[in-house]
């Protein structure tokens, strides 16, 4: 793949913000539906090819291969994202069901009591007691329609919660100084999103469904996915940079009842997530040389022991910061993850397949760590042959006016296996 057919926002979801369905729902830190689109038309994929994706996400792979009529198939091991690309991927929807739905919503919503009902405490927070009402009255109502519909008017009411927030909720650290304008209420604004989302189904509706998402880590091997079946593979796995998915869907996850506290977090969602933030792990359970005894290193002595002079690098300076994270930890227990998503993934392949990852380099505390590269040579010990890197962009760039924010430059890449 040429780099000069890659623009430079290829990596992030802007383009898909433009596009319907996938911008039912997308994550700030997601990939471009177009780079699925171009690796489908490189590798000249047809109906008879099924796709794999590792990290399902927003559903981004899933929803370009059905656009095209190609079989595919994820994992998601979050609860919340599950339910949204199960949602993105269901478009034989009763449009007369929905309407007659969003009637008996509007017209049972004002006589169902006042506006004392408890609420979440995070919530309580974030969205006028107006709003609260209606946001938790159309979560309970829609609990008792069939699967599908439920799905599709529950995608919607977890856009319209980002929507009609105080403040922006999709991100780890809630910002009590950002503020949303808001002039819709949260009923009105969830069924401006359903008619949406209805009128982007009209061009859809006849396209039959041809993709299947597991509610599944993608560090374990899924039964219901044959092995040797999938042509290629297109996902964009956790960066090491710290970012704790957990956090920040927690405000979607405590809403409809996932989670209610950090230790719902770390029970129901973190401990099904690639470790990617060091709030995955308790660091006091750490032993290294306990650790050194496990798969993956006997079988990536060599990449690790390379590494390891950073990693105690990281260790030492990290003394010396004030938060002290344990970022040498969370690189080593990133890798021995990936690791095993890495033997999934091949296990998943036919043989003579590529796998394409966009991933980040990262650099905790000012030490430059390659995960593309590094990522590249674990895979040749996980059964892939050779490995490729395309550069897409550098990233990063907008922090390097922070007091406390290393000088170096990090990229964004394709990581090519085969």
């Amino acid at each position: 793949m040429s780099i000069t057919e890659l623009h430079k926002d290829i990596g992030t979801s802007k383009d898909n913000k433009q596009s319907p369905i996938h911008n039912w729902y997308r994550f700030t830190a997601g990939f471009s539906y177009k780079l699925v689109d171009k690796i489908i038309e490189e590798e000249n994929l047809s109906k008879g090819d099924s796709i794999y994706e590792s990290f399902a996400g927003c559903g981004t792979t899933l929803v370009s291969a059905q656009k095209k009529g190609i079989s595919a198939y994820g994992n998601e091991g979050q609860e919340l994202l599950f339910d949204v690309i199960q949602a993105k991927l269901n478009w034989d929807i009763d449009k007369n069901l929905i309407e007659s739905v969003l009637a008996d919503i509007k017209q049972n919503i004002f006589n169902k009591g006042n506006h004392t009902k408890v609420y979440h405490k995070l919530l309580e927070s974030l969205y006028t007691k107006e709003n609260l009402f209606e946001l938790y009255f159309i979560r309970d109502y829609i609990q008792s329609l069939d699967e599908k519909t439920k799905l599709f008017l529950k995608l919607a009411l977890t856009q319209t919660l980002h929507k009609v927030s105080v403040h922006p909720i999709a991100v780890p650290y809630i910002s009590r100084s950002k503020f949303l304008k808001n002039e819709l209420s949260g009923l009105q604004m969830f069924e401006k999103t359903v008619r949406k989302m209805l009128d982007d189904l009209d061009s859809y509706q006849n396209i039959p469904k041809t993709t299947n998402i597991f509610h599944h880590d993608s560090r374990k091997t899924n039964y219901n996915i044959d092995s040797n079946s999938c042509s290629i593979c297109i996902t964009s796995p956790p960066y090491l940079n710290n970012l704790d998915y957990g956090e920040v869907s927690k405000v979607c996850s405590h809403f409809y009842g996932i989670t209610d506290n950090w230790n719902d977090i770390t029970e129901k969602v973190r401990k099904n997530l690639v470790t990617g933030a060091t709030t995955h792990y308790k660091e006091a359970d750490f032993q290294l040389e306990e650790w050194k005894k496990n798969q993956f290193y006997i079988e990536n002595k060599n990449v690790i022991d390379n590494l390891m002079p950073d990693i105690l690098k990281i260790k030492e300076i990290s003394k010396n910061k004030k938060g002290k994270k344990s970022f040498d930890i969370l690189a080593l227990l990133y890798f021995e993850d990936m690791y095993n998503v890495l033997l999934e993934m091949r296990r998943v392949l036919k043989q003579r397949s590529k796998a394409y990852l966009v991933l980040g380099d990262s650099a905790p505390y000012g030490i430059f760590i390659d995960t593309t590269k590094l990522l590249g040579e674990i895979a040749l010990n996980s059964g892939f042959n050779k490995y490729n890197i395309v550069k897409i962009r550098e990233r990063g760039t907008k922090w390097t006016s922070l007091k406390n924010r290393h000088s170096l430059k990090l990229s964004e890449n394709i990581l090519i296996l085969e």
